[in-house]
């Protein structure tokens, strides 16, 4: 579990980055972010002239690999408007997925669910994207989000703790450990979990008392 306070002191890449080798355990190398990263401009991601227009410095950089046999493709898309486009993500997507038939060898690609999108947008606000399926047309998007102001414990006690680092991983395992940050699943039996002990709390029924009275109705 990470504490909520711990997420809310991420102001700008350079924290976030701290933030990620110290608690998920990343292995970035020493050095702000030009130093970590490489810069994808809009024309190489073909992105149109209005995608290419909402990226600072018009660039997407992607985090430098952990090891050689990593399984993703992490990248850090800095938007200048204060959200994150949803357009923009997809036209990313289908330029860095494993997909097309004589694509060049020298351009690097993924498996479309070991992309992982890190965005950074407004006042510190940051989204971590997600996309699943098997091609990137219909694929489906999961996201989790924190901004200054806003209620983060499902961020800090699920999504963030599900995206810690461990060297000893296959490549197989790493690529279904991360992929549990974005289980959506997983996060709506958390909420009704606590919706539950909530209810129990403040009526003072016992689970026990619940399903007897729920059976004979």
């Amino acid at each position: 579990m990470i504490a909520e306070q711990e997420v809310h002191n991420i102001k700008g890449i350079d924290s976030l980055v701290s933030f990620l080798r110290e608690k998920l355990n990343w292995q970035l190398p020493e050095g702000d972010i030009s130093d970590i990263t490489f810069d994808w401009t809009g024309s190489e991601l073909n992105l149109s002239e209005n995608i290419h227009k909402k990226l600072r410095d018009g660039v997407v950089r992607q985090f430098q690999p952990f090891k050689n046999d990593q399984p993703w493709g992490i990248f850090v898309v800095d938007f200048v408007d204060p959200k994150v486009s949803v357009v923009s993500l997809r036209q990313m997507l289908r330029c860095l997925v494993s997909k097309k038939r004589g694509q060049s060898p020298d351009h690097p690609s993924w498996d479309l669910p070991n992309l992982l999108f890190i965005c950074l947008y407004g006042d510190d606000g940051f989204t971590f994207a997600h996309f699943k399926g098997e091609k990137p047309f219909g694929s489906r998007l999961s996201t989790f989000s924190w901004h200054p102001g806003e209620p983060i414990r499902t961020v800090g006690e699920f999504n963030l703790p599900a995206l810690e680092y461990d060297d000893s991983w296959t490549p197989d395992k790493w690529a279904e450990e991360w992929q549990n940050a974005f289980d959506v699943e997983k996060v709506n039996k958390l909420f009704y979990k606590e919706i539950a002990q909530l209810y129990y709390r403040l009526t003072g029924k016992s689970k026990h008392t619940s399903r007897v009275l729920k059976n004979r109705c």
